[in-house]
Order: structure tokens, then sequence, then C-alpha cells
């Protein structure tokens, strides 16, 4: 039984950070598309932040999980 409750616990948490980074991704692309200049010629820098910020997160996810995957770091 304990086996069990530990591959569902595996299986949600491997689940649940593939839709974040999926997520965070998608936003990413969303909010640098929104990002440009306006109709009066001024650049939108929120959206491009805000792609930046969810780039730079799915990044912190990926590094952190390879962090955890290689012995050596630890």
């Amino acid at each position: 039984m304990q086996e069990l409750l530990n591959f569902a616990t595996v299986l949600a948490v491997a689940v649940s950070v593939a839709g974040m980074i999926s997520v965070l991704y998608a936003s990413g692309l969303r909010l640098w598309a929104a990002g440009g200049l306006d109709k009066d010629g001024f650049a939108r820098i929120m959206p491009r932040v805000g792609s930046v910020v969810c780039f730079t997160g799915c990044v912190f996810i990926v590094l952190f999980a390879l962090w955890l995957m290689i012995p050596i770091f630890h």
C-alpha cells in the first residue's frame, strides 16, 4: 500500500510541475506577443516584463529539477 501511495505522490507532483511549466511558458509567449508598441508609438513594457518573469520561472524550475536529479550537486 505504501508503494502505491508513493507512486501516486510522484505522479501528482510530476503532473503538477509539468502543468506549471506549460502554463508559465504559454503565459510568457502570450505576454511577449502582447508587448510592442501601442497606437501612439509608445512601448508597452509591462507585458514584456511579465513574459521575462514567466520565462525566468520556467528556467528556475528546470534548473531546480536538474539539481534534484544530479547527485554530484548535493
